[in-house]
């Protein structure tokens, strides 16, 4: 078992930080000065190395004078000194249950180990510090994680599919992940850590010391413009991002009461367009293109495990709102064979059907018995399986319905996750519906592009164009 102790946090590289030649000497500038220079030059209009010099020649206190510009800067609400500093990060080890919300921020960029193409260790996984320091709880939590992990074990020796096998796995199962963003990006993650501490029953504790410690990151780095950040104190700190875990209970949840379904259901649409000729015709300019995008909305209400889940949330063009976890547990406690998303190829043998569900109750029950016997959520919700039903609302903007880079196209794609395809083909369907001529222009990414761009091409291709081995192997020689 992993501890919270073994979260790993390491920064790789950071910018923005550069050499100016002054006087024959090279001297380092770091985010903190090189911004405030930056800043001040949209001033004077002079160069970054002029303004260092003018800076030292006047006899000032150079500290004081870019500690104030940046309480000045921030305290107004401006983001572009704080999203102009970038890290990189690794987190070389934390549980899905924090990666879930790690990905989650719009701004970044995330590479994260994949259990759809690894197998995961019996001893990868996380246990709170709080279960590991009760014997009872600690007890009770191994031996329903251990259900699970053979469980796991058993499915692969069957022959069933890394992908589908994960579904079992609990959220304590361990991940690493790189992450790139601004000091923006990673903002909220620092303020919740500060705002929830380590002892929150909704907010985990890992998620706390991530942001602590991202947070120390970015104060060694810029320690000026970190700190003018931080005392600009909102109740809304951040550009929002789908936070899975508050209390039970709110917006999303309404709308589960009184919309959810085990398909997506469109909850608007809207085209501000009337020509349907001019938007067929902007896909074929980019600038026009452009001008489109925004002008198309599709809202949805989409149900999926949490294993999809992980993946719908990296797609950061998409607007998502997700439901209290909390919420989705005691839905899926109270009916689970309604709750839990289960592969096809396992749904399908009553032997391996057997198995999965003895050790989904198994984990749901010990989720049920720490929370009543007064551990946190928090702690709790490392128990919960990644099969586990989820409602989010996502919305759909034109690029995400047109483009081959878009959702549509890349999740209609048949090398996509089975459950996040059938979303896409639904969501497809159903805008479709509402509008046939957008419906009509929509499709798999090969539509767009021409060709297959993967290793070994699918049937999905003949549906638009002829196509064959030979054409395929030239499109990979050419580059």
């Amino acid at each position: 078992m992993l501890g919270i102790e073994d979260v790993e946090v390491r920064l790789l590289s950071y910018g923005p930080a550069a050499e100016i030649e002054l006087h024959g000497e090279m001297i380092r500038l770091e985010p903190d000065v090189l911004i405030a220079l930056e800043g001040l030059g949209t001033l004077t209009g002079v160069s970054m190395a002029k303004r260092y010099e003018e800076l030292l020649r006047s006899g000032k206190d150079l500290g004081k004078i870019i500690s104030a510009f940046h309480r000045e800067s921030t305290r107004r609400g401006h983001a572009s000194l704080t999203t102009s500093v970038m890290l990189q990060l690794e987190v070389g080890r934390c549980s899905r249950a924090a990666s879930m919300l790690l990905v989650s921020p719009p701004f970044g960029s995330y590479l994260q180990e994949s259990q759809r193409r690894s197998v995961v260790g019996r001893g990868s996984f996380f246990i709170p510090s709080r279960v590991a320091g009760d014997n009872g709880l600690r007890s009770n939590y191994i031996r329903a994680i251990e259900v699970s992990y053979e469980a796991y074990s058993r499915l692969l020796d069957e022959g069933v599919e890394l992908e589908d096998a994960r579904y079992i796995l609990p959220l304590a199962s361990a991940t690493s992940l790189f992450m790139s963003g601004s000091l923006e990006t990673f903002l909220g993650l620092i303020v919740d850590a500060r705002r929830h501490g380590r002892n929150s029953p909704w907010y985990p504790e890992e998620l706390s010391v991530i942001g602590e410690r991202i947070g120390e990151i970015a104060r060694s780095i810029a320690p000026m413009l970190t700190e003018a950040r931080l005392r600009f104190r909102i109740g809304l700190p951040t550009y929002p991002y789908a936070n899975p875990y508050r209390e039970a209970g709110g917006l999303v949840e309404s709308l589960v009461e009184k919309h959810g379904a085990e398909n997506p259901v469109m909850l608007s649409f809207i085209s501000l367009i009337d020509r349907h000729d001019l938007a067929r015709e902007s896909l074929k300019n980019s600038a026009e293109a452009h001008a489109l995008s925004p002008l198309i909305q599709a809202v949805f209400l989409e149900s999926m495990s949490l294993a999809a889940y992980h993946q719908a949330i990296r797609h950061r063009t998409i607007p998502t709102s997700v439901e209290s976890i909390y919420s989705a547990a005691e839905r899926c406690i109270s009916r689970p064979e309604k709750n839990l998303v289960i592969p096809p190829r396992i749904a399908g043998s009553e032997k391996l059907m057997s198995l999965f569900m003895e050790a989904a109750t198994s984990l749901l029950e010990a989720y049920e018995k720490m929370v009543e016997g007064g551990a946190h959520p928090s702690d709790a919700i490392y128990l919960i399986p990644q099969a586990m039903k989820i409602y989010a609302v996502r919305s759909y903007n034109g690029f995400n319905l047109l483009w081959p880079q878009g959702f549509i196209a890349t999740r209609t794609c048949s090398t996509s996750q089975w459950e996040v395809r059938k979303i896409a083909y639904e969501v497809w369907r159903q805008v479709g519906e509402k509008a046939p001529w957008l419906g009509e222009l929509m499709g798999e990414k090969c539509r767009y592009l021409g060709y297959c761009p993967e290793r070994k091409w699918c049937p999905i291709i003949l549906k638009y164009r002829s196509y064959d081995d030979e054409e395929h192997k030239r499109v990979f020689e050419d580059g």
